[in-house]
């Protein structure tokens, strides 16, 4: 025999049965292996890793799946059911350290000792046909002096203020003394809008200063509540946010039952639950209140629901879950807060923790506020408009039980 024919014989020449075309096989199966090995080991390190980045984000991810009403099953699906325990016992643990029987009072402003009577600041007199630099002025100067948040130096020198009724006037960048930029200001009705946002998140707050107004619509008819457009108009209300959470089986709910606590102008329309839902609402001094141990016999109007997001001039939730929001409270002068973040949208909003928009509110000398249901549910008004965007894919937003709104006084205030 031919020496190299014995030698391709022996040895695996051309003719034997590993060719590099036999290998490939064996070479797929090893990368196939290695990619399986690595996805296995960085799922261990997802699942069960106690780094502290790591730990964070899988808690902010299990915390936001559950507390959805139907989409838990990101989290129990994917996850050790274990971890996702230990995370639910966390959730509960801090909604029964976030119970209290009552929320106190702003203290009270007492102007200094002087030794003498100080008279009351001079009303100034009504503009009737002044020039048109003495109505700019007088205009500036009114409001400044109601809302006092706006940082005088941005307004421009041109705006007529007089009597100011506006809105979408972001453009023009006037700002909080906080840095944020002002949507709409409503000096008939005592309304300042501003955008906030932050990473990943943006919204609206409105600054209300006669909690007088503020009252609680309720859906009037069985089987559907109503949207909150719709509240808003049938109480010739300029303003309005969603308020107490309902019935979702499924998160098809109908939005006409709500869960816990109702009650408007002093009458109870709905008995309140235990923990951890808590109350809050306005009493006949309009001090908004918070706590499972109100007297509700000497409160106007009122909802449950949980947690407490500002408590005494502190913050007082954390947590790490993103989802649209919906807050309301009340500021150390009797202001109302309302404040909404839109979410699930991720090219525009993904929504926020509690504990950032405490810290939103926080800026504005917020004294307490208690969040309201979020989700789909979020959403805010104003003069009859859908000014934040609904994760809700209904048209006008989720039907609701009721809603915080903000009663006009201009004639127009329903249109």
């Amino acid at each position: 025999m031919n020496n190299n024919k014995m030698k391709n014989s022996i040895y695996g020449g051309s003719s034997g049965g590993h060719s590099p075309k036999n290998r490939k096989p064996k070479k797929w199966l090893i990368v196939t292996s290695v990619v399986l090995l690595v996805l296995v080991l960085l799922y261990l390190l997802a699942a069960y890793s106690r780094i502290p980045f790591i730990r964070d984000l899988r808690t902010a991810y299990i915390e936001t799946a559950m507390s959805t009403f139907h989409h838990k099953w990101l989290a129990t699906y994917f996850l050790p059911k274990s971890v996702v325990d230990e995370v639910v016992r966390n959730m509960e643990k801090e909604l029964e350290e976030n119970m209290v029987p009552e929320s106190q009072l702003p203290p009270a402003v007492t102007p200094p000792a002087t030794g003498e009577d100080v008279p009351p600041a001079p009303v100034k007199p009504p503009v009737t046909t002044p020039g048109e630099t003495e109505i700019k002025d007088m205009g500036v100067d009114e409001l400044v002096d109601m809302f006092y948040e706006i940082d005088r130096e941005t307004i421009p020198a041109d705006l007529d203020c007089h009597d100011l009724q506006v809105k979408d006037i972001a453009d023009l960048v006037i700002r909080t003394t906080a840095g944020d930029v002002i949507w709409a200001i409503d000096m008939p009705n005592g309304i300042l809008i501003v955008n906030v946002e932050g990473d990943g998140y943006k919204g609206k707050l409105a600054i209300v200063r006669d909690s007088s107004r503020v009252i609680l619509a309720l859906n009037d008819r069985e089987g559907y509540g109503r949207n909150l457009n719709y509240l808003c108009k049938h109480n010739n209300a300029v303003l309005g946010i969603n308020a107490s959470g309902f019935e979702d089986v499924g998160g098809v709910g109908h939005g006409d039952i709500a869960v816990g606590l109702v009650l408007s102008d002093g009458v109870v329309y709905n008995e309140a639950l235990g923990s951890p839902y808590q109350i809050c609402g306005y009493d006949y001094e309009n001090n908004f209140r918070m706590g499972y141990e109100l007297d509700i016999e000497t409160l106007r109007c009122a909802v449950q629901f949980t947690p407490i997001v500002v408590l005494n001039g502190r913050k007082y939730v954390n947590g790490t879950s993103l989802h649209p929001r919906t807050v309301i409270g009340q500021t150390t002068d009797k202001s109302t807060l309302m404040l909404i973040i839109d979410g699930r949208q991720p090219l525009y909003s993904l929504g926020t923790t509690l504990g950032e928009c405490a810290d939103i509110l926080l800026r504005y000398d917020c004294y307490n506020a208690m969040a309201m249901d979020g989700g789909s549910s979020s959403s805010m008004t104003y003069m009859g408009e859908m000014i934040t965007r609904t994760s809700s894919p209904q048209k006008g937003g989720r039907y609701l039980p009721d809603a915080w709104v903000v009663l006009g006084t201009t004639p127009d205030a329903e249109k």
